[in-house]
């Protein structure tokens, strides 16, 4: 009796986990909504439908291969880098600003599908945005 309790019992666990997964794949399937990113311009603010980029896998995907409709992608990286940006295999053309720790725009640069820059300046933030949509300029800031 106590072996078929026991075995019930495990049962029990081995539906109960199964549902779970089920559940949560059903959860996941669907991104989150995207995010408003804000850039201030001489007291001006505009906002932008975007996502934030803040882990490598998210880096790997850019604004040019997502499907998403988005105008813009906010990367975000832990530490300063000065490696080289690429547009290979987007869709569409691209604004590209290269941004310091606090969002400020250092440089920006125009690349269509296919095309790399390199920013020659250390940044902390990209914000990748839809050519024709929004422009960035140097010394603009850009808010999460």
């Amino acid at each position: 009796m106590l072996r078929l309790i026991g075995f019930a019992f495990l049962l029990f666990l081995f539906v109960l986990s199964f549902l779970g997964y089920f559940l949560a794949a059903g959860r996941l399937r669907t991104p989150p909504p995207p995010q408003g990113v804000v850039v201030e311009r001489e007291g001006k603010t505009f906002t932008l439908k975007a996502r934030l980029a803040r882990t490598p896998e998210a880096w790997r995907l850019g604004l040019g291969l997502r499907r998403e409709d988005l105008e813009a992608l906010l990367y975000l990286f832990p530490e300063a880098t000065d490696a080289p940006f690429s547009a290979e295999g987007y869709r569409f053309p691209v604004v590209v600003a290269f941004l310091d720790g606090e969002g400020r725009v250092l440089r920006v640069a125009r690349l269509a599908p296919g095309e790399s820059v390199a920013p020659d300046t250390a940044y902390r933030g990209i914000l990748e945005v839809r050519a024709g949509v929004f422009e960035p300029r140097p010394g603009d800031r850009v808010l999460p």
